[in-house]
């Protein structure tokens, strides 16, 4: 590989890096910006920790046990029409 294209190679894949990183700084700081929008409406301690967990990106264990305790109170809120 000739010289000027390794260079030319090495910018380029740097250039791209930094543009990652700066893009994933910003995403970083408009999550951050939104969670101190979230923490000023919070009334109580329990209500800023409750909405700053809702922030906590989903996985997909979390989302399982939500589904699941939805699935219960579905199925329990059934049970008291029924009887």
């Amino acid at each position: 590989m000739k010289p000027k294209h390794a260079l030319t190679l090495a910018r380029e894949g740097l250039s791209l890096l930094a543009e990652h990183e700066t893009n994933a700084l910003g995403d970083h700081l408009q999550a951050l910006n939104r969670r101190v929008r979230v923490a000023r409406k919070a009334r109580s301690l329990g209500e800023l920790l409750r909405d700053q967990l809702d922030l906590l990106p989903d996985t997909g264990a979390r989302l399982r046990r939500r589904l699941l305790a939805g699935l219960g109170r579905d199925l329990r809120s059934a049970s008291r029409i029924g009887t």
